[in-house]
């Protein structure tokens, strides 16, 4: 192998490492903001139950009454995270 095409292996060798890492950090990026807007929507479902939580009577699981208010937050973010599940996004 020549000097001129060690170099030339060298700089694709380069440019492949270069392009997966932009990749990467492209993927990374992706994940991350896919991970803030499940964060929000989480938060805007459990925003948007907790009132009905309160509200409600008569709920139990299994054999334990929801009467309590940590009982009815636990039950607002259960809510929240079943919407979050069954999210669907635009195609």
């Amino acid at each position: 192998m020549n000097d001129d095409a060690f170099k030339a292996a060298e700089k694709r060798g380069y440019a492949r490492g270069y392009q997966a890492g932009k990749a990467r950090r492209k993927a990374d990026i992706d994940r991350e903001q896919r991970r803030k807007a499940d964060q929000a929507f989480l938060e805007r479902a459990f925003i948007a139950a907790f009132p009905a939580c309160i509200a409600l009577q008569g709920w139990s699981r299994g054999d334990a009454p929801i009467k309590s208010l940590p009982d009815k937050t636990r039950l607002a973010w259960d809510f929240a995270e079943e919407a979050l599940k069954q999210r669907r996004t635009a195609k």
